[in-house]
């Protein structure tokens, strides 16, 4: 690699159900277009987005595909260690599917073990739906899985593979975390959280631009803040 970035960015989604009206690849279409234009914000080395991850909430129907949470780490790990020892110095992971709750322990264990060395950084895509809709992007603020922001995404790169007049509004009256006591089919028939029929492609790329600035803003703020931290007692964390 002739240009020699310290950054790498690696994309994460998943294969799963998002309603009836957007392919199983949704999470994996939108984490490969965002890591394509946050490398061009900055330079950074891109990895193809990964298509499985962690998905159990979506247990139920046929067409969803994960991996077992121990398996995510281990391979995330792997791939980032690969990434150090190469000599990239930072590692921006684009979170593009919500359920991945084991992504924390992952990038802490990591920072806590390999800085200054290494800086890990995970941009949770699920943080800017309400920022989204604070900035007037979006007209709902339910937004969860396969709504308005989702499909908006899918309509903006792959229209084709999008039937509106399937789209369903469903948005459930308990919290995100009750996802860890059932699957989405419990709190959702659709296996819709939000309200897909708002959705436009229009605001798919306004969505995309947005969150791709914003990832690199939110990447930028949590590099500086390790890069500033000295050695406390025996430790860089």
């Amino acid at each position: 690699m002739a240009q020699d970035p310290e950054l790498a960015i690696l994309p994460v989604g998943s294969l799963e159900q998002h309603g009836p009206h957007l392919p199983i690849m949704t999470d994996w279409a939108i984490a490969t277009e965002l890591g394509r234009r946050v490398a061009e914000l900055t330079g950074g080395f891109l990895l193809p987005a990964l298509p499985i991850s962690t998905c159990r909430e979506q247990m139920g129907k046929k067409g969803s595909v994960w991996m077992e949470p121990p398996t995510f780490y281990a391979m995330m790990t792997d791939i980032i260690m690969s990434l150090k020892l190469q000599g990239f110095k930072k590692v921006a992971i684009l979170q593009c599917h919500g359920g991945i709750f084991i992504m924390t322990p992952i990038i802490r264990d990591l920072n806590a073990k390999f800085n200054p060395e290494l800086m890990v950084v995970n941009i949770d895509i699920c943080t800017f739906f309400p920022r989204l809709y604070q900035e007037g992007v979006i007209e709902t603020a339910t937004e969860l899985h396969a709504g308005e922001v989702e499909t908006s995404m899918i309509l903006a790169i792959a229209p084709e593979t999008v039937d509106m007049s399937k789209a369903v509004d469903e948005v459930p009256n308990v919290p995100r975390n009750y996802l860890s006591y059932g699957s989405l089919f419990r709190a959702s028939k659709s296996g819709v959280w939000g309200e897909s029929k708002c959705a436009t492609a229009e605001k798919g790329e306004k969505c995309f631009q947005f969150c791709a600035k914003g990832a690199v803003e939110e990447m930028n703020k949590a590099f500086a803040y390790m890069e500033a931290k000295e050695k406390f007692g025996y430790s860089y964390f």
